[in-house]
Formats: structure tokens, sequence, C-alpha cells
């Protein structure tokens, strides 16, 4: 099976309080700060009990997908979001609340 990236409508604020950031083998909670979480059948953090639904990570910048496809393997319920997407988007909505828009 190949990937490609989709684009689709999200509600951001419902990805922001259900994503986990993962790193080569560990993923860390945007919400407790958890971080060595462990990604094998993994649905909700250890430690604040955050359902996961989406996961991103930074090393899958520049069309690197190997992270993706590990990733994939060991949590295949989760959407995978691209990082920088997340990044922009999320950046905007902390901008927008600073000065009121």
């Amino acid at each position: 099976m190949e990937y490609m990236r989709v684009w689709t409508e999200l509600d951001v604020e419902d990805v922001q309080q259900h994503i986990i950031m993962v790193e080569d083998k560990y993923g860390h909670c945007p919400g407790c700060k958890k971080i060595g979480i462990e990604l094998k059948e993994l649905s909700n953090c250890p430690g604040c009990g955050r359902e996961f639904k989406y996961v991103t990570s930074k090393d899958a910048r520049a069309g690197k997908h190997d992270i993706v496809m590990r990733t994939r393997k060991k949590l295949p319920e989760l959407v995978f979001v691209d990082y920088d997407d997340y990044e922009r988007v999320t950046g905007k909505k902390k901008a927008e609340s600073l000065f009121n828009i």
C-alpha cells in the first residue's frame, strides 16, 4: 500500500485535544506533557487519560515518510496529521486569540 496526503476539513480544537506527538520510538502528550509514552496499542494517555485520535511527528517533515509508516504500524487506528500543517494552523489560532481577531 502507498501513502499520499489527503486534504480534509478538521476541527482544529478537536485535533488539539486528541493528538499525540511521536518521535522515533516514543510519544508525548501535549495535554499533560508526559514523555516516553510507549506507542504499541495505545489509545489513551497513561498520564491524563486523553483519548488519542490523531498523531503527528516533527520527523515527518520534508517528505520523510519512514516515521509515518512505522507509526501507522504501531497505531493504525489514528489519523496521521502533517506536522507543518498542524503547527501552521494552531499557530494561527494562537495569534488570532492574542489579537482578538
